[in-house]
């Protein structure tokens, strides 16, 4: 994996948050209670309510309990949502036959995972789910103070296990989704499906689907899980990441929405940040797959809440970083 020859004069502005908004989240599952996130932070619920077969299980009727509940308890816990749509319902893809999927997420999540049959349908259904939590004060969900505006289109599009269809029906979905959002939605902001890691495959996959879905995403986003071998990488693919987007002249800011580490979580995040990373998701504590030491997440919580709304970060040594503040304040930190 590419060393970063620069690091220890690298300078990162993060210019696409509010000055004192977080840097950090957690993914979300509101039926574990440590996993409702924490207070003040982003929370990426995962798979979460916003699945079309969750909402509009029946054409033309819409459930808005569950997602109302992560709605009401982000605001009440000052939590920001990345919302992960997943545009799959059974009743429309039985339409036109398709193929039943293995579901990733158990029982519960939708059976299919492939192209919607209807496009028109989908966008009913989009439209319904945005204007109930854009805060323009028209359909509304009742109580709403505080509008979801980060939409996250589908999940790991290269990876059968989430998406049953090629690369064209991804680039499809995903450019129809952000045009419809953006239309019920000027201030929305799309974040782009998370790629799965940049192994071979996944970089083969970006590469090709990157430049057809560039113009409809503002966010560009990655996810770190440890590879087959049980290891991670020391800067969670960040790096990686931002010499593919370059390679395709794809200019746009870096999230990591699934952080997972295996050595110590402060070293992983700082070099995250310093290739390119604007806000990094842990996976959570009860996250399938290799856990973090209770020591570690400790150290790493302690970490967060000392250094985090930091709007600057450099290296000033091989071990030593400084973090900057809005008012011009700074912060160290010994990475030893």
């Amino acid at each position: 994996m590419k060393r970063i020859l620069t690091i220890f004069l690298s300078f990162l502005l993060l210019t696409n948050f509010a000055n004192s908004q977080s840097r950090f989240g957690e993914l979300t599952e509101m039926r574990d209670k440590k996993m409702r996130g924490k207070d003040g932070q982003w929370v990426r619920p995962h798979p979460g309510p916003f699945v079309w077969n969750h909402i509009e299980s029946e054409k033309g009727k819409f459930f808005w309990e569950d997602v109302d509940k992560y709605v009401v308890y982000a605001q009440d816990h000052n939590q920001t949502i990345l919302a992960t749509i997943w545009p799959h319902t059974n009743w429309d893809q039985k339409s036109c036959k398709r193929k039943k999927a293995r579901s990733p997420f158990g029982k519960h999540f939708t059976k299919y995972l492939s192209k919607p049959c209807s496009m028109e349908d989908y966008k009913t259904f989009l439209i319904k789910l945005v204007d109930r939590y854009d805060g323009d004060g028209s359909n509304d969900m009742p109580g709403l103070t505080k509008p979801i505006i980060y939409w996250d289109v589908m999940n790991e599009p290269e990876f059968d296990m989430f998406f049953k269809g090629s690369e064209e029906d991804f680039v499809e979905i995903f450019n129809f989704s952000s045009k419809v959002i953006k239309e019920q939605q000027p201030d929305a902001v799309i974040v782009m499906a998370g790629a799965a890691g940049m192994f071979p495959e996944n970089k083969k996959y970006w590469k090709s689907a990157l430049p057809k879905i560039k113009d409809h995403f503002d966010i560009a986003n990655i996810h770190h899980i440890s590879g087959p071998d049980g290891q991670c990488d020391k800067e969670l693919w960040v790096d990686e990441f931002a010499d593919l987007l370059k390679s395709v002249d794809v200019d746009k800011p870096i999230w990591l929405t699934e952080a997972m580490t295996c050595g110590p979580p402060i070293k992983a995040y700082v070099n995250a940040f310093l290739s390119g990373a604007e806000l990094i998701i842990d996976v959570g504590v009860n996250a399938p797959g290799k856990k973090m030491s209770k020591k570690s997440r400790k150290k790493l919580n302690e970490f967060i809440s000392e250094y985090d709304g930091f709007v600057s970060i450099k290296s000033i040594s091989k071990e030593e970083v400084e973090f900057t503040y809005i008012d011009g304040s700074t912060k160290n930190l010994n990475l030893k």
